[in-house]
């Protein structure tokens, strides 16, 4: 809950600075744009990520987190990380004081991704996840995570007279390796599980997965090519269309599967997680159709391109799952315990479906909208938008504090005590908790 809440923060940052025009169309290299897309891309989905993975893996593989003491002091650096990247990119406006912050904010970040890494990590490959479909791909994300690191790295070093001079010519390939490599598939790693479970549908591997797992490699091998040739003051022009290739094919596999599950799915009618998961995956489907223009042609269609999959299809899909998860995890806390000895609500009961499905479309229509505003260079278009996407972020926020406080249960369905919005740091799971079932 702290990573969430954490992220949500991150998230109405980013936000209100689109709203007050510190990015848009055409717009996207100077200090306060570079800042506003971390704060979105580290602060929101990178620890929306990280916090899911940390309740999920375990659940990937039946095992426990390991080495859970981390999870504090990972979420601490990564919150501290992202904020002095952030401050630190105003060094390109102007602000000298920036510069010893550009140069902090990579090594807190490495701290948190080692810390992160080593949970995931050690969960993962102590259960033999590499055997299973979703966790493999979880760890191929991984894999993705550890180059977006170096590669920002990279380019601060460049960018503080500290580097060789060419590195930062690998914003392509880390922007690619950021959406595709790290975020995606994480994404579809546990998407699959998530699908599966909330759809009824039988689980296992598939012929699609295989062929998206080979092929996501091979974009990762290529991104690590790119970056070398870059090194050497080569081109990686062919890199860049190679990755995007890989993960325009691998995207299609995914979108494949995915669709399998719903044909084979046994709830007749999806809850409304998974009604508006279906408008994640459409965003899916333009980011296919952008990328081959994004790869020819960058500019505009490269800046739709990645907000469509940043905003469109991650956000959107993280969004949607994160009221479920919020009334699981709330319902796990407070009335798991209760089973047997008094009457406890349904899960659903936490939530207001209509509330959270109006406020999903909100978004989904504001993340149509700025990509359309990218893509025709209307910086009205992309305000109004973005006021949207900021109005839709604090509704869906504030649907998540009503479900941790049960405020849409009845009195008598309470619990004596109300819950808090953040459990307690010092709380401890108890061994047979069923998420570590």
């Amino acid at each position: 809950m702290a990573w969430f809440a954490s992220a949500i923060l991150f998230l109405i940052a980013a936000l209100g600075l689109m709203v007050a025009g510190a990015a848009g169309p055409a717009h996207w290299e100077n200090g306060r744009a570079l800042a506003v897309v971390h704060l979105f891309a580290l602060g929101w989905l990178g620890q929306m990520m990280l916090g899911a993975l940390l309740q999920f893996a375990p659940v990937l593989v039946a095992r426990p987190l390991a080495l859970p003491a981390l999870a504090l002091p990972a979420l601490l650096m990564s919150t501290l990380g992202v904020l002095l990247l952030a401050a630190g990119f105003l060094a390109l406006d102007g602000w000298e004081g920036g510069i010893l912050l550009l140069e902090a904010g990579p090594v807190l970040l490495a701290g948190a991704f080692a810390c992160g890494g080593a949970m995931l990590g050690g969960t993962l490959v102590a259960a033999g996840g590499w055997r299973g479909s979703e966790a493999r791909v979880v760890l191929a994300g991984l894999a993705g995570l550890v180059l977006v690191w170096a590669s920002g790295a990279g380019m601060v070093l460049d960018l503080t007279g500290n580097g060789p001079g060419q590195l930062i010519e690998a914003l392509p390939l880390h922007v690619a390796v950021g959406v595709g490599g790290w975020l995606g598939l994480a994404a579809f790693g546990v998407s699959y599980k998530l699908f599966a479970m909330f759809l009824l549908a039988p689980d296992g591997d598939s012929a699609q997965r295989r062929a998206g797992f080979v092929l996501a490699l091979v974009a990762l091998s290529l991104v690590l090519g790119g970056l070398t040739a870059v090194l050497t003051a080569l081109s990686a022009r062919l890199a860049v269309i190679g990755v995007a290739v890989a993960a325009l094919a691998a995207a299609v596999l995914y979108l494949a599967d995915i669709r399998r599950l719903w044909t084979i799915r046994r709830r007749p009618q999806p809850e409304v997680n998974m009604q508006m998961s279906r408008a994640a995956l459409a965003f899916l489907v333009l980011v296919c159709g952008l990328l081959p223009f994004a790869a020819a042609w960058g500019g505009r269609w490269a800046e739709a391109a990645v907000f469509a999959a940043l905003v469109g299809w991650l956000s959107t899909l993280t969004l949607a799952q994160m009221i479920k998860i919020v009334s699981f995890l709330t319902w796990i806390q407070y009335f798991a315990p209760r089973i047997g000895k008094a009457k406890v609500p349904v899960v659903q009961d936490l939530t207001n479906a209509g509330a959270a499905r109006r406020w999903l479309w909100l978004w989904t229509l504001g993340a149509l909208c700025g990509t359309m505003a990218l893509l025709a260079e209307m910086p009205l278009l992309f305000r109004l938008a973005s006021l949207a996407l900021l109005a839709a972020a604090i509704g869906l926020a504030a649907e998540a504090v009503a479900i941790r406080r049960l405020s849409h249960l009845s009195p008598d369905a309470r619990p004596t005590r109300v819950p808090v919005i953040l459990p307690p740091l010092a709380e401890r799971r108890p061994r047979n908790d069923p998420m570590q079932a």
